[in-house]
């Protein structure tokens, strides 16, 4: 089996620098703990919209007939007070909002909670707002988001005979209280019918908290917010608020919401969401945190059309007597620019854009608005695969990567329904693009895979939107090691961290994949220890789980440092002091995460340690836990180097099917004194392993105490020899907190420190 290397980069999110620089610590955060993010408004809004569509079911003519009726405009005045009624999100209720406007606009009255003046909205904040609604817009500088929503989708309904609209800036009630989700905005209908709870008004609402409005960012959120909630008013006026007209499908109204807002120049929706949730139901429309893919799908598939066929489409769309796939085919068969294409054809064109997002190998399959990115396709190192049955849902597409190997043979298979489209997309050494139609059932061989193509990626695309289909799929190959590689850069340094840090990789699993060997820069001649975990999949407490490698000791063998200047800013490229250790004999699975990790020993330049290179800011590989840092407590920490650049440690891990060929390194040193080492990992739960060196045939102790001094574990009580020795002990018989470990070896004596968290 031929041996060779598909490098599998990724970036990073931390930062630090030479031995010199200054780092920056930036403390882990708890798997989203602290993450803010919007949440769907419309479940807390469902109970009195039912009330709404009810009362125009059974009064058709209401608002003919309430043109009829001579109302007076508000024609409000900065100055002016008003109570505005508001929904409380989070408990269904109603309740009134004191509040002054603020501002007022050629199209809106800007109405601010009083409460929150000069706290969470200021005056320029508010002529922030007004001048993006009424003048200007990342997308035009001369159109204000009431221009390009009306021209772009239509006119808002007007039950308060008064063309302004009112925005009324408030701390929305949602339950928000500094992290998880909140209210950013919304739309209400019950405003546009007689109750005793409704505005009879043209009004939507604007959250202040925790958009705070007098930051930047805060205000780009507001007004992209704004562009998004003003659609559903309109939306509203051709939909739901017309006699005859049936409401429109969700998904499509809030991605119509969501493409107003790139429109007019705003961030399309996170895309992350879809890119790792793209095989879903079209139009599905979830609850809880799970909606979050769905206004992701929506942002892209409305954008999408958007771009493919104008604003006249999102026009025609809203304004058409039909609602989802009849009034997509509706507008596409009234353009001005005539267009073949209906739903169904424009639905595959959408499933490979995902995939490919390059208009240069077809102006259908890529996208113009900026962070779409690509899909995150079931990805295979090795290319020996037998799926089980799979499913591709209703109107949606499933992607399969395969990025490592040779000789690909494969072979689709659809259970005889002949719906299912197959396409191979192809990529060379310079990423240029073949696209082949397959057929199901059928053998197909790439025997150019791996010399020519370096990446197939097949696409199952399902455009019927009535069932969901299922396919499998089976893949033979001759599989190569696989190298993960987390640092892009050559070195730049060593850290200045302390005696007892530790310093670890997280890798990603490898389906079906064994740990080969891994790989570490060291700086100069010496050793450093450490070992293999599973990763427990959070940065904190602690990333390293159960041990499996307890001992792993990585050693240069140079006799002094490389010879290159200890003070200069760079390093001989490639670098030449990489130590490659044999992994193959342990066994262990890399099928899922799993963390390389050694300890800091004494100071530098007196021991080595592991080299960093500076990366881009992004998904981070490398966590250090600091004994001391700066500021906070002893933790696993990010390290920084700067705002856009972060650190990564220089180890990488090789995955292999099979293959065994690589040579160890593996060199045992003699101690030439007593020395115990800081116990590995600490923090640890419940096991962790205790290294100490004897440098002459003694009587050892090696005990564990609690707080109070009281014995809780004898770990070593005998007569060694000289050499190094590993004791693991385990702790889950013991309560969290700190304890104390002692090594007596004839007139040695020394203590430290341990965290048992359980």
């Amino acid at each position: 089996m031929k041996r060779t290397s598909l490098i599998i980069f990724m970036s990073l999110f931390i930062t630090s620098s030479f031995l010199a620089q200054n780092m920056t610590i930036k403390k882990i955060e708890e798997s989203n703990s602290n993450e803010t993010y919007k949440i769907d408004v419309r479940p807390f809004l469902e109970e009195s919209e039912k009330k709404v569509e009810e009362y125009l079911t059974n009064n058709p003519n209401y608002f003919e007939e309430l043109k009829l009726q001579k109302t007076t405009a508000w024609d409000f005045s900065v100055g002016s007070t008003k109570e505005w009624h508001a929904t409380n999100t989070n408990t269904n209720e109603f309740y009134t909002v004191p509040s002054t406007c603020r501002a007022v606009g050629t199209n809106c009255y800007i109405f601010v909670e009083d409460d929150i003046w000069n706290v969470r909205a200021t005056q320029t904040a508010v002529d922030g707002i007004k001048n993006a609604f009424d003048n200007s817009t990342p997308a035009n500088a001369s159109k204000g988001i009431y221009q390009i929503d009306t021209e772009t989708f239509g006119t808002p309904p007007d039950v308060d005979n008064d063309p302004k609209i009112i925005i009324l800036i408030l701390d929305i009630k949602d339950g928000y209280t500094g992290s998880g989700g909140y209210v950013a905005g919304y739309f209400h209908s019950v405003n546009e019918v007689p109750g005793a709870n409704s505005n009879m008004a043209e009004i939507y609402y604007l959250d202040a908290d925790p958009s705070d409005l007098t930051t930047e960012a805060g205000l780009n959120n507001v007004m992209s917010t704004t562009a998004h909630e003003f659609q559903h008013m309109i939306h509203f006026n051709y939909h739901n608020g017309t006699a005859g007209k049936p409401q429109q499908v969700t998904f499509l109204n809030e991605g119509c919401s969501t493409t107003a807002e790139v429109v007019c120049g705003y961030p399309i929706y996170n895309q992350n969401y879809f890119n790792n949730d793209f095989n879903r139901y079209l139009f599905d429309w979830r609850e809880d945190n799970d909606v979050l893919g769905d206004y992701s799908r929506a942002a892209r598939y409305t954008t999408y059309m958007y771009e493919q066929f104008g604003a006249e489409f999102l026009r025609k769309f809203v304004q058409s007597s039909s609602s989802g796939i009849s009034g997509i085919d509706y507008a596409l068969s009234n353009l001005s620019t005539s267009t073949p294409l209906r739903f169904r054809e424009s639905l595959e064109n959408w499933f490979m854009a995902n995939i490919l997002n390059d208009k240069t190998v077809n102006p259908a399959w890529g996208y113009l608005a900026q962070d779409v990115g690509k899909v995150n396709a079931i990805s295979h190192a090795n290319p020996n695969f037998t799926s089980g049955t799979l499913s591709v849902q209703i109107a949606s597409a499933d992607y399969i990567t395969f990025s490592n190997g040779e000789n690909l043979s494969i072979q689709f298979d659809d259970f005889g329904t002949g719906i299912l489209k197959f396409k191979a997309i192809k990529y060379n050494e310079n990423n240029n693009v073949e696209i082949e139609d397959l057929t199901a059932n059928t053998l197909y061989t790439f025997s150019d895979f791996g010399t020519t193509y370096k990446n197939i990626t097949f696409a199952v695309l399902n455009t019927n939107y009535s069932f969901k289909l299922n396919y499998n799929y089976t893949s033979t190959g001759d599989a190569n090691i696989v190298t993960l590689a987390y640092d892009e850069n050559e070195p730049s340094g060593v850290l200045a961290l302390t005696s007892n840090d530790t310093v670890s990789v997280v890798f990603d699993g490898i389906e079906g994949g064994q740990l080969d060997s891994i790989k570490v820069a060291l700086r100069q001649a010496g050793s450093v220890y450490g070992g293999i975990y599973e990763y427990t999949g959070a940065s904190r407490p602690t990333p390293l789980g159960k041990a499996l490698v307890p001992e792993l000791t990585v050693t240069s063998t140079i006799e002094e440092r490389p010879a290159w200047d200890p003070e200069a800013e760079s390093y001989p490229i490639p670098f030449p002091n990489w130590i490659t250790i044999d992994l193959t004999s342990s066994n262990i699975d890399a099928s899922n995460p799993f963390v390389a990790a050694f300890v800091v020993e004494g100071t530098y330049p007196e021991n080595n340690r592991i080299m960093i290179t500076e990366q881009p800011e992004g998904n981070n590989h490398s966590f250090t836990y600091l004994q001391d840092p700066s500021s906070g407590e002893p933790d696993w920490y990010f390290l920084s180097a700067s705002e856009t650049t972060i650190f990564a440690y220089l180890i990488r891990a090789y995955v292999s099917f099979g293959v065994t060929d690589v040579e160890e390194q593996e060199i045992d040193i003699l101690p030439n004194e007593f020395n115990l080492a800081q116990n590995y990992p600490n923090p640890f739960n419940p096991t962790t392993i205790i290294k100490y060196a004897i440098s002459e045939e003694s009587e050892v102790s090696l005990k564990v105490y609690d707080m109070l001094g009281k014995e809780v574990s004898t770990l070593v009580n005998k007569t060694e020899a000289s050499g190094n020795y590993i004791v693991n002990f385990n702790a889950n018989n013991l309560a969290s907190g700190i304890y104390y470990y002692t090594l007596k070896a004839g007139s040695f004596t020394e203590t430290k420190k341990m965290i048992l968290l359980q």
